[in-house]
């Protein structure tokens, strides 16, 4: 069985690190730890920007399925 990530999943996977490199701080993480929403919205809004919110929506309903289901 073949366990290596698909060209979308690794492509997914840099966009991920790139985008947790450039915005999350020690700093950030602790605010998040001490805020009743766990994410300011900005964050979030670019979150969804990325698309990573539909990773978790089926496919039929205008989501991605799931990480583990990108197809290459």
């Amino acid at each position: 069985m073949d366990f290596a990530l698909s060209e979308q999943q690794e492509m997914l996977q840099k966009s991920a690190r790139d985008f947790l490199s450039n915005e999350y701080s020690d700093k950030l993480i602790k605010e998040m730890a001490q805020d009743d929403t766990g994410c300011p919205p900005a964050l979030w809004n670019k979150m969804a920007g990325l698309g990573w919110m539909a990773l978790s929506i089926p496919e039929e309903f205008g989501g991605v399925g799931d990480f583990w289901t990108l197809s290459p």
